[in-house]
C-alpha cells in the first residue's frame, strides 16, 4: 500500500504484491520489533506529558540498520484513532522507505475501530524525504498550541537566551531560535505542502508549529527527536509565561513588552517574538523591527588585540595544543578539515601549502607539517574555516585559563546597553569562529557581554566579502527587508557586499584600521555611541 492524498483526506491505495521483495522474516526481525516497542513506550510517555491525549498526535521512527542508508531504512508508524497510552507493539504499521505499507496490525474486537495508519503519514514521509530524519514526533501539547495564538497574524516563533535552547540541534544559549508557524487545515494531509514550504524556507529548522493545533519535531534519531521535543515544549511554555508577565522572550534580557494596536509587541515593535510573512504569505500588518549587525575586529574589538594578542597566542601554542589533544575527536576533526583545505590549496596552486603525511608515520611528523601550514595560513591572513576553527579551540584554552582576556572598545558596553534598552536586536558577524567570538565577549575587559547578543555568525554563513552571505543573514535574523539591518564594519569590501544585499551600512573608523578609498560613499563613525 502507498499513502496518497485527495483534496479532502488521506487515503490508502493498494499496491499489488507490495511485499514481494521484502521477506516476512525481515519485517519481523529484532530491529523492527524493537522499533514497534519503542513507539508504544514513547506514546505512553507522551500521553502522560499531555502531548498525545484524546488519540491525537503520533510518532514514527526509522528502523535502524547500520548496513542500510537512513533514507532507505524501513519506517514504523503509530496508528490513527487509538488510545496512545494503551498501544502495544502489535498495533504499529511498517512502511517501506517510499511509503508503501508492508505490515498492518490485526483488527481488534468492538469497541475498537478498524486499524488505520496515522493521518500524519503524508507529513511524516515529507519530513523523512526532505530532512533525512530518523524520527518524527507530532505533539498536541497545550503549550505548542497556545504559543501560536499569542498573536494570530505572525508566522514565526522566536526566543533567545534560554538555557534549553542548547538542546535544539545547532543552537547555543545565546542563539535566537526560530520556528515557522503554518496555518491549520481541516484535514491533516492538507498540511503536507505548507510544511514542505516551511522546511524549504527554514532549512535549519527541526520543528514546524501548526497554529491552534500542535507541532511537528524531528531529529536524526529517536533520542534526538525526543530530546528536542522536550526542549521545544519547555521553551513554548516559557514564552507563554514570560508573555503573561509582560516580558519579551525574544529579547536577550527579556525586558518588558509594549502594547501596539491592541497586540503585545516588544518595545513598540509589533514583530519581536514572532514575524509576519516568513515565507511568502500575505502581510497582515507592516512590522517595524530593526537590528544591528556588528563586525568584530576593528568595530567592537581593536585590530591590535587580534593581531598582537590573539594571533601570536595561537601561533605560539598550535603545536602544544595539537600534541596535548591529538587523540581527541575534536582535534581529529580539526586535522581532517586542515587536510581537506590543504589538498584544495595544492590543487589551486596556493603558495605555502605543505603536504600532510599519513598518520602511520607518527603524530610528531603530522603535527610538524600541520604547524607549518597553520603558520603559512596565518601569515597570509587566510579566512578559511579549517584555520578559524582550530584557532578558536586554541583560544578557548587561553580564555579558560585566564591567559587571555577579551578587549572591546570603551564605547561598546554602553552602546550595547542602550540598544538593548531600546529593543534593538544585535548580532555579530566575524571571520573568527562562533566559539572564539563567544569566548571573547564572555571574558571581556568589561565582563560578560553575551547577554546583549541575539546571535553570532561566522564564515559558515559565507565569505564576508560576498553579497550572498548577507542575504543569508537577512533570511536568518527575522526582519522583513534587508534595509532593516544596519551593518557596521571597518572593511570597505564587506560594506560594498552588504550594501549590494540591501543592508544599510556604516563604516567604523577606529585606531589601527586600514585606510578607506577616497569618495567611498559610506557614512563613517568613530564610536558606536554615534548610532
Amino acid at each position: 500500500m502507498v499513502m496518497t492524498e485527495s483534496h479532502s483526506q488521506s487515503i490508502v491505495v493498494q499496491k499489488d504484491k507490495a511485499v514481494t521483495s521484502m521477506s516476512r522474516a525481515y519485517l519481523e526481525n529484532k530491529a523492527v520489533s524493537d522499533a514497534k516497542s519503542l513507539i508504544a513506550e514513547l506514546c505512553r510517555q507522551f500521553y502522560a506529558m499531555g502531548w498525545v491525549s484524546g488519540t491525537g498526535g503520533s510518532v514514527t521512527v526509522k528502523v535502524h540498520d547500520d548496513s542500510v542508508p537512513r533514507l532507505d531504512q524501513l519506517i514504523v508508524m503509530s496508528p490513527s484513532g487509538f488510545q496512545k497510552e494503551r498501544m502495544v507493539p502489535e498495533d504499529m504499521y511498517v512502511l517501506s522507505p517510499d511509503g508503501f505499507i508492508l505490515s498492518s496490525p490485526a483488527s481488534k474486537p468492538y469497541p475498537y475501530k478498524p486499524p488505520k495508519c496515522t493521518d500524519c503519514a503524508l507529513l511524516f514521509m515529507k519530513v523523512y524525504g526532505m530532512c533525512n530524519a530518523g524520527a518524527v514526533i507530532h505533539s498536541h501539547g497545550m503549550e505548542s498550541c497556545l504559543v501560536t495564538m499569542i498573536n494570530p497574524f505572525l508566522k514565526e516563533f522566536r526566543i533567545t537566551h534560554m538555557e534549553m535552547i542548547k538542546g535544539i540541534q545547532g543552537h547555543s544559549y545565546s542563539d535566537e531560535l526560530v520556528v515557522p508557524i503554518i496555518e491549520n487545515t481541516s484535514h491533516e494531509g492538507e498540511l503536507t505542502e505548507p510544511i514542505a514550504e516551511a522546511i524549504r524556507a527554514y532549512p535549519k529548522a527541526t520543528a514546524v508549529l501548526v497554529r491552534n493545533h500542535g507541532v511537528y519535531i524531528w531529529g536524526d534519531s529517536w533520542i534526538s527527536a525526543k530530546t528536542q521535543a522536550e526542549c521545544y515544549h519547555y521553551l513554548f511554555d516559557a514564552a507563554i509565561k514570560l508573555h503573561q508577565l509582560g516580558l519579551d522572550c525574544s529579547a536577550p534580557c527579556h525586558g518588558p513588552i509594549g502594547k501596539v494596536n491592541g497586540f503585545w509587541g516588544s518595545g513598540g515593535n509589533f514583530s519581536r517574538s514572532f514575524r509576519t510573512a516568513a515565507f511568502g504569505l500575505d502581510y497582515m500588518m507592516e512590522p517595524s523591527q530593526h537590528c544591528i549587525l556588528l563586525d568584530n575586529e576593528g568595530t567592537a574589538t581593536p585590530t591590535s588585540f587580534i593581531t598582537d594578542v590573539l594571533f601570536p597566542y595561537a601561533l605560539d601554542n598550535v603545536g602544544k595544543h595539537l600534541a596535548a589533544t591529538y587523540g581527541s575527536k575534536e582535534t581529529q576533526e580539526d586535522i581532517n578539515l586542515l587536510r581537506s583545505q590543504i589538498q584544495d590549496d595544492f590543487e589551486q596552486g596556493v603558495s605555502g601549502a605543505v603536504p600532510i603525511p599519513p598518520d602511520y608515520v607518527g603524530k610528531e611528523l603530522v603535527i610538524a607539517s600541520l604547524v607549518a601550514n597553520v603558520e603559512s595560513m596565518m601569515r597570509s591572513d587566510r579566512k578559511v574555516i579549517a584555520l578559524k576553527q582550530l584557532q578558536g579551540h586554541i583560544w578557548r584554552t587561553g580564555f579558560q585559563s585566564n591567559e587571555l582576556v577579551g578587549v572591546v572598545f570603551d564605547d561598546v558596553p554602553e552602546a550595547l546597553e542602550r540598544w538593548d534598552a531600546s529593543g534593538i536586536k544585535v548580532y555579530v558577524y566575524s571571520s573568527g569562529s562562533r566559539e572564539s567570538q563567544q569566548l571573547l565577549f564572555a571574558k571581556s575587559n568589561y565582563g560578560d557581554l553575551r547577554k546583549y547578543f541575539c546571535g553570532i555568525f561566522d564564515t559558515t554563513m559565507g565569505n564576508k566579502k560576498e553579497t550572498r552571505s548577507y542575504s543569508e543573514i537577512f533570511q536568518t535574523v527575522g526582519v522583513d527587508k534587508p534595509s532593516d539591518i544596519l551593518f557596521v564594519t571597518n572593511v570597505f569590501e564587506e560594506a560594498v557586499a552588504a550594501r549590494a544585499a540591501g543592508l544599510e551600512v556604516i563604516i567604523s573608523v577606529r585606531p589601527g584600521n586600514g585606510p578607506l578609498p577616497e569618495n567611498h560613499g559610506f557614512r563613517t563613525i568613530k564610536s558606536l555611541l554615534e548610532i
